[in-house]
């Protein structure tokens, strides 16, 4: 029978690679598995910012007549516009709605199919509600930009 010894160093070296932090494979594998952060401060899992729910109706917090914001709310007011659900109507036109992107609930892309004074366009405008539901302000989305324009909900 043969007796085989173990070197005094074998349980020293045994608690070093215990101790140690391992090989190289293993920290490249630990750093693959790291979350990313997106730039955003996201984490990273790909998600993309959301899209803009689509519908054919105006959501009820922007129906209601407005009127400029130092208007009267007059029915002869050139500012005057009256939302409703499928329609929006001006003082000298009309529109049907067309489609309406709802970016969040205080902001919408309203498209229109406009007639008015013995013509007929396309239009897109951006409706903003203020804080408090009593304001709205209209922007242009399309190549004919105009000053944003602020509005008071007429009661």
């Amino acid at each position: 029978m043969t007796r085989r010894f173990l070197s005094p160093a074998l349980p020293f070296a045994l608690l070093l690679a215990a101790c140690s932090g391992g090989s190289d494979d293993a920290d490249q594998a630990d750093a693959s598995d790291a979350m990313p952060v997106e730039a955003d401060g996201g984490i990273g899992d790909g998600a993309v910012p959301p899209q803009p729910v689509r519908s054919d109706t105006i959501p009820a917090a922007f129906v209601g007549v407005w009127d400029h914001a130092k208007g009267a709310c007059d029915p002869n007011s050139e500012a005057r516009m009256e939302i409703g659900p499928k329609t929006v109507g001006f003082y000298e036109s009309h529109g049907e709605v067309t489609g309406v992107e709802v970016d969040s609930p205080e902001q919408i892309v309203v498209s229109l199919a406009m007639e008015g004074e013995g013509e007929t366009w396309q239009n897109a405008t951006m409706y903003t509600l203020g804080a408090d539901g009593k304001q709205l302000t209209t922007s242009s989305v399309n190549e004919e930009q105009y000053e944003p324009l602020i509005l008071k909900k007429c009661e």
